[in-house]
């Protein structure tokens, strides 16, 4: 496996650690890929560090990218599954009901879902996979997906059909994934809110904002966790491949998610469970051919 993490790097300050005709120019910022063994990574994170000093930032997004040989993936009994499509209205939005006091009072994870999922037809992407930008358990499925799952008779996951907001009843063509199985993460997955920040909360934070007119005012921001000390959510983002506790039961399933959740409560956006499919799962997907998915190689582990 080769591993790269691509940097979005704000270009009035990019100049700082990388040449005018390295990376790519998309407008505000510069795209930088490099590897986490490279001289530049180590440097990135002590500019972003002194950047935040001053209320600003060096880079503004990352995201890892992990390359597979295809004896690493024909060898690999499970894959992470990731949902790339995205949508808006959140399903809250549309009037799904949530009952927050079943939820974690420290990170919000685990607020139960009282009615079906519901979604604006419109809204939802051409995809055979996608979530909502709140994540949490607002993902969706085509009816080919379901028919895939179906067809070859994959263990797993359930469904329920998604719901018109604006047509009291009126059923979509989409459904809501309801995994069947939890399975809980290994102490060797990292989590953290950036590769040199694996801290597990934001300390609460007061920021002074200067008036036009020559006033300012002072805005509070609340102390938030990402890693819950009840265990339930484990960090704002998964760093490094995951790693699962191994289980008996693994060896009949095709599909589960993991019991912890990822993310943060924000408003809408609420912590979210990562999918998890088995190679055969995989395999059918593409040849399917659905769209919505990306895959990268995921490992059991005996603790």
């Amino acid at each position: 496996m080769k591993e790269y993490i691509e940097f979005r790097i704000l270009k009035e300050y990019a100049h700082l650690l990388f040449k005018e005709d390295e990376g790519v120019d998309l407008g505000s910022v510069k795209k930088v890929i490099i590897t986490p063994t490279s001289p530049e990574f180590m440097k990135i994170g002590e500019l972003q560090k002194e950047a935040r000093k001053h209320d600003d930032f060096f880079f503004t997004c990352f995201e890892y990218k992990r390359r597979y040989t295809e004896e690493e993936i024909n060898n690999a009994k499970w894959f992470l599954m990731f949902r790339t499509r995205h949508f808006e209205p959140t399903a809250e939005e549309c009037g799904t009901i949530y009952d927050e006091s079943s939820a974690c009072p420290i990170c919000g994870s685990g607020a139960k879902q009282l009615s079906p999922l519901k979604l604006r037809r419109n809204s939802i992407p051409n995809a055979d996979m996608a979530e909502t930008i709140a994540w949490g358990e607002e993902t969706v499925v085509s009816e080919k997906f379901v028919a895939m799952i179906k067809e070859n008779n994959l263990e797993g996951m359930n469904f329920e059909q998604v719901i018109s907001p604006r047509k009291r009843g009126q059923v979509l063509n989409y459904y809501q994934v309801h995994p069947l199985y939890y399975v809980d993460f290994s102490k060797r997955s990292i989590f953290g809110q950036t590769p040199f920040d694996l801290s597990g909360e934001i300390p609460e934070q007061t920021r002074t904002y200067n008036q036009p007119d020559g006033t300012t005012f002072t805005e509070v921001y609340p102390k938030v966790v990402y890693k819950c000390p009840n265990g339930d959510n484990m960090g704002l983002r998964l760093l490094s491949e995951a790693y699962m506790k191994a289980i008996p039961l693994l060896d009949k399933l095709d599909f589960f998610a993991s019991r912890q959740t990822v993310g943060g409560r924000a408003g809408l956006i609420r912590p979210h469970h990562l999918f998890f499919c088995s190679n055969r799962m995989m395999r059918l997907i593409k040849e399917y051919k659905l769209k919505g998915i990306k895959f990268e190689v995921a490992h059991i582990v005996d603790e």
